[in-house]
């Protein structure tokens, strides 16, 4: 059974990474064969390429891809990609990526594809996020925080979706920031119980806290692949995969 899912986040920064490549590399030791796409990623200096999510995405699982397929889009202006693309002269083209991913798709088991920023970061003057969630059709993974302030940045997302009818399989928390404090437990578990209860769809997690990030990129996902969080992301996912056909 082939199928696709598409992560995206409630935020910049928010773990869409960590979650992408983790439910990648999980699927591929299950013996699925993998392709991964980070369409459009910005802040990438041309020194740095190797460094980008889109290059850690690609390694971890031992892509043969090359980076221009796995990220179509590549821009130095660490900005919205609608800026950063106007800063080099370019425009951002959604049947490019389209045609990518349905090349990739054909050559795997399952895509696993990251977003830029949040659902309504603008790539074109009249198209956002959602927008390419919407020309690859595929139902969609929300990464958000599971601490002080995730709720509203959460409930946000999943509206926008949900009234673009956009089909969501899972939100999924994550430890932005290590819980220490009686208080910051608190606030966790108070996050994930309203969550749980306003959101409309399965909620996951918390993923735990992984210091030291990009520096330990590797041991990091190595961890989390393992996790009881991504295992029922991935039942999750492929559940949803099962109802769809």
């Amino acid at each position: 059974m082939k199928y696709g899912i598409f992560i995206t986040g409630t935020d910049t920064d928010v773990g869409k990474t960590l979650v992408t490549a983790a439910l990648a590399l999980h699927l591929k030791k299950r013996g699925f064969t993998v392709g991964v796409m980070k369409p459009i990623e910005t802040g990438v200096s041309a020194g740095r390429a190797a460094r980008s999510d889109a290059a850690r995405l690609g390694s971890i699982i031992e892509s043969e891809e090359t980076l221009g397929a796995i990220c179509p889009y590549s821009f130095e202006l660490p900005v919205a990609p609608l800026a950063a693309a106007q800063a080099e002269g370019q425009t951002i083209d959604l049947n490019t990526i389209k045609k990518v991913y349905r090349l990739l798709s054909g050559r795997y088991d399952c895509m696993v594809v990251e977003g830029v920023g949040g659902v309504q970061v603008p790539i074109t003057q009249s198209d956002n996020v959602m927008s390419m969630i919407k020309r690859l059709r595929l139902p969609v993974v929300v990464v958000g925080r599971s601490g002080l302030g995730g709720i509203n940045h959460a409930l946000l997302t999943v509206e926008a979706l949900r009234r673009q009818k956009i089909r969501m399989v899972a939100l999924a928390l994550n430890r932005t920031n290590p819980v220490r404090s009686a208080l910051a437990r608190v606030q966790e578990r108070s996050t994930i119980k309203i969550l749980r209860k306003q959101s409309g769809i399965a909620v996951i997690g918390p993923l735990p806290y992984e210091p030291g990030l990009p520096a330990r990129f590797r041991p990091a996902i190595t961890h989390l692949a393992r996790s009881a969080t991504i295992k029922k992301l991935v039942k999750l996912v492929q559940g949803s995969a099962r109802r769809s056909r």
